[in-house]
């Protein structure tokens, strides 16, 4: 029976080692796990105090010492104090949550993680502690909040913008690009060919293979809009590669310029008209001074240049002052002046000219200069003064002018008048009325019955030259009338002002352009002082008025004066300068721009001012100083990392990885496939299997060193995704772990080693019951001999039971007193001795420390394992934690005393203390723990 009991007691601690090695391998793996985890990983107690970190949550931290973190609040790391108590109590109530949160780095920083935290608890469902595992994803929020911006720039860019694949089909069109072309969905154009739109599907083909070609294109291009109507596009065409420079699809950037290209064929027409026109043209500013001369007027002047005549007053030229500046007082009060007036020319002599003069204004109604037609009546008013001279006046006057009967029927038209319409002959425009050619027919009837009621009409009207081609003039029209006061004839006077109206026009454009530009745009005198600036500039520089800044010198923004006087310097000398330039904002911010900067000219070639064109760079500059420092990050890390294509060949490792092959340049590896580094090519070819199917893989693997020595690695090995979702390369991470498993196949010899001793333990066990067996047979042997004797020893029998009572006492006594000593042995090794080890263990020991821990650890077991068959003890149930809040408990600590040894928080010591109640059966009752726990003792 004896024996029997001795076996099974040696297979229960037998089997319950097998349990212990069990579960510390798998403590062991986890806490591997999640020490190298590339998520931060933090554990805290039920207060929300933090008490574990692993290294990378100490990274994204910004830490080196996990002192710095533990013990200190979680919610001290959260930006939101008020969310990170929230989401504790969440996580408390309901065991879990996960979602987006921003927190401070140690230098104050912000960044954005996604967290998910869990409850942890123990086997009797009990919460214990609080465990987050976060992600940084503070790039991935900066990159979509980009993306966001540059997807709202392009679609709401007033210039037309399309992408179309390498086959030149549409895939993308903004809301621009629609309107220019007429439609209004982008169903109407997606998947159809950019060739389908060109007036020269040649044109358009050699365009696109010059963008294959050279990777851009910038030019006039001309096609048709929707209805068919023709436009012209300024295109400017680039190739869009990916990060390994491999061509995807083609970007365009159009602006509609149909109407400019017009306008400039109509102003090109106009100048030629007013330069060639032999009737003299003048232009002058409002005060006077002369800013344009035809050659006509330079001819009339007797000079040999219009440089001559520029900058002059016009009333230098007249022979009469106080006539001169009466007919400007006149002309500035009424807008305009019509009539003879006498001047000299450069020689001295006399002039006389008929001069038209009219205020300019622009379409606000404001004056901006003076325009002059006049014709040298010199040489007629020389010779007769009736009706010869005004006859000829008439017939030879450069100004346009036509007789109209009655009903305002043409009866004589002047040359001028017919090359103004159009006419080779006056027999095509004789008996036609002015109406017939008037843009509005009901403009025209109120001039005329305007002129018959009042006498006279003088403005501006549009109308049609005889080819259909648009014309305005300024029309002075009136009725002639003879000596009697009776009407005879209309006459009118026209002059072509189709050249001035474009000019305007186009000035207007040009000015709304500059105005309403996405780039920041400024003019500056030739000193560098501002003196204009756009909406786009001002909202750059972080003002809401222009007279914030209109003044001031450019120099006054820049970060560094010397940088900026150097830049200035190259304007000035060479006319123009591009790059790259810091300054500060309004708020004294820095920002950083591209600056276009050019010396404006005039039509003499000397410098009037300076204009600059400049984009803020700010955002992709602090994103390239970035994406520098992550590249430096994956360089210099102590993990092997490498990237390689689709197909699995390397075309990236950093010097960990070359210094983990054993080798000694990159080169040695780039373009060869990731499986020649794997000692089984199936097993490599399965984890990469995985990659493709699942997107990562994670685990060991036997590798071989460039001398062809094996090593296991722990592999991260993931796809990494473009922003539409799809794959574009792969990226393995790589950690020597060969010497972590050589310490594991020690540990297996050592448990080993631990089994045999057991089995020896038990072979003396076994030895001991046959000898225990042998003195029992002995002992029956004995008491055979002792009843043959029995009549012999009756006397002596009475003080035999005596001393065998005697003896049977001492015996339970000395029972007693073994059992109490295992008890006490067995305890206080559990007590005192088990957690500090545990404790030790989790120090992060190194491979000796650990060997010795081993050591002690199998020391102990091999001391209680004699008492093992006889443990009654009320302690067996209690979690080492529990032993040590015991132990302290009745030693007479108190809650907070204990909380301070143990480095955790109240509140988990009160957990502990109402678990070892209820584990001791106390729960229901009133008895003190610490009475209870001394009493055991």
């Amino acid at each position: 029976m004896p024996e029997k009991r001795t076996v099974k007691e040696s297979q229960r601690l037998k089997d319950r080692i097998d349990e212990l090695k069990h579960i510390e391998a798998q403590l062991r793996i986890k806490d591997f796990a999640i020490a190298s985890s590339i998520n931060g990983i933090a554990i805290g107690d039920l207060d929300g105090n933090v008490t574990y970190v692993n290294d990378s949550a100490l990274r994204l931290w910004g830490g080196d010492d996990p002192e710095e973190i533990l013990g200190k609040p979680i919610t001290m790391f959260a930006q939101s104090q008020q969310q990170a108590q929230e989401i504790i109590q969440i996580i408390l109530e309901q065991g879990t949550w996960a979602g987006e949160i921003s927190g401070r780095k140690k230098d104050n920083s912000l960044f954005t993680v996604l967290l998910s935290a869990s409850l942890v608890k123990d086997e009797q469902a009990e919460p214990i502690c609080m465990m987050c595992s976060f992600v940084d994803i503070t790039e991935r929020k900066q990159i979509e909040n980009e993306l966001r911006i540059k997807d709202s720039a392009i679609a709401s860019s007033i210039d037309g913008i399309g992408i179309s694949d390498m086959k030149g089909d549409i895939i993308y069109v903004n809301k621009a690009a629609l309107e220019m072309w007429g439609a209004d969905d982008p169903s109407e154009v997606l998947g159809t060919s950019v060739l389908r739109f060109a007036q020269s599907e040649q044109q358009a083909s050699e365009i696109i293979q010059a963008i294959l070609d050279k990777g851009k294109w910038s030019g006039e291009a001309s096609g048709f809009k929707k209805d068919g109507a023709p436009i012209t596009v300024h295109l400017s065409a680039s190739l869009v590669k990916n990060e390994k420079g491999e061509p995807v699809c083609m970007m365009d950037s159009f602006v509609d310029i149909t109407d400019r290209k017009r306008m400039e064929e109509d102003l090109r027409i106009k100048d030629f008209a007013i330069a060639s026109s032999v009737q003299g043209i003048g232009i002058a500013d409002l005060e006077g001074r002369i800013t344009y001369v035809n050659d006509a007027t330079v001819k009339m002047w007797g000079a040999d240049d219009t440089s001559e005549m520029l900058g002059k007053s016009i009333l230098d030229l007249a022979s009469s002052q106080d006539e001169a500046l009466s007919v400007f007082a006149e002309f500035l009060e009424k807008g305009g002046w019509s009539g003879e007036i006498s001047g000299r020319k450069k020689d001295g002599s006399p002039i006389t000219v008929l001069l038209s003069a009219s205020l300019v204004k622009n379409e606000k109604g404001e004056p901006i200069c003076m325009m002059d037609s006049f014709v040298d009546i010199t040489q007629r008013k020389q010779i007769e003064k009736e009706l010869q001279i005004k006859n000829f006046a008439i017939d030879s006057s450069i100004n346009p002018i036509t007789l109209t009967d009655a009903e305002g029927k043409t009866t004589y038209a002047n040359d001028a008048a017919l090359k103004m319409i159009g006419a080779h002959d006056i027999s095509e425009v004789l008996g036609k009325s002015f109406a017939e050619i008037s843009q509005s027919k009901e403009e025209a009837m109120a001039i005329k019955k305007t002129v018959f009621e009042k006498g006279s009409w003088s403005g501006e009207i549009s109308g049609y030259r005889l080819d259909g081609s648009p014309i305005y003039v300024h029309l002075s029209s009136n009725i002639v009338k003879n000596e009697n006061g009776e009407p005879i004839c209309g006459m009118n006077y026209f002059m072509d002002i189709t050249e001035r109206k474009q000019m305007e026009e186009e000035l207007r454009i040009k000015d709304f352009a500059i105005s309403s530009s996405i780039q920041g745009i400024g003019i500056g005198d030739l000193e560098g002082n501002i003196t204009y600036v756009n909406d786009a500039a001002l909202k750059m520089w972080g003002a809401s008025d222009a007279s914030e800044v209109l003044g001031t010198s450019a120099l006054d923004l820049a970060q560094s004066e010397q940088e900026a006087m150097e830049i200035y310097q190259e304007i000035v000398e060479k006319g123009s300068w591009s790059g790259e330039a810091s300054g500060f904002k309004k708020d004294g911010s820095p920002i950083t721009v591209h600056l276009s900067a050019s010396l404006v000219k005039n039509e003499k070639g000397e410098p009037v001012c300076m204009m600059d064109s400049f984009v803020d760079i700010t955002d992709r500059k602090r994103m390239e100083e970035d994406l520098r420092i992550k590249d430096f990050a994956i360089a210099s890390s102590i993990n092997g990392i490498a990237i390689g294509d689709l197909q699995g060949n390397i075309t990236y490792v950093n010097d960990a990885f070359i210094r983990l092959w054993g080798g000694k340049d990159p080169c040695e590896v780039l373009g060869r496939s990731a499986l020649s580094f794997a000692r089984s090519q199936d097993e490599a070819m399965q984890i990469l299997k995985a990659v493709y199917e699942k997107g990562d893989w994670f685990g060991e693997i036997i590798a071989t060193k460039r001398n062809g020595t094996p090593f296991a690695v722990q592999l991260s090995a993931s796809m990494v995704n473009n922003d539409d979702g799809k794959p574009i390369c792969l990226m393995c991470s790589f950690v020597d772990i060969t010497e972590r498993k050589n310490t594991e196949q020690r540990l297996r010899k050592a448990y080993e080693s631990l089994e045999q001793r057991v089995e020896e333990r038990t072979e003396e066990l076994v030895r001991a019951n046959i000898r225990l067996k042998k003195e029992v047979e002995e002992r029956k042997a004995a008491q055979e001999s002792l009843m043959q004797k029995e009549e012999e020893l009756n006397i002596k029998s009475l003080n035999l039971e005596e001393a065998n009572t005697a003896l049977k006492v001492l015996l339970k006594r000395g029972e007693q007193d073994k059992n109490e000593l295992e008890e006490k042995v067995l305890t206080n090794i559990k007590e005192l001795a088990v957690p500090y080890i545990e404790k030790l263990r989790q120090t992060g020991l190194d491979e000796k420390q650990e060997l010795y821990i081993q050591i002690l650890e199998s020391n102990l077991n091999d001391i209680v394992s004699p008492f093992l068959k006889k443990l009654s003890s009320h302690y067996l149930n209690l979690t080492p934690t529990e032993i040590q809040v015991a132990n302290l408990v009745r030693e007479g600590k108190s809650t907070k005393e204990i909380a301070e040894l143990l480095h955790i928080s109240k509140r988990a010591i009160e957990f502990h203390r109402n678990n070892i109640r209820d584990k001791l059966g106390l729960k229901q009752e009133k008895t003190n723990l610490r009475s209870y726990l001394m009493s055991l003792a």
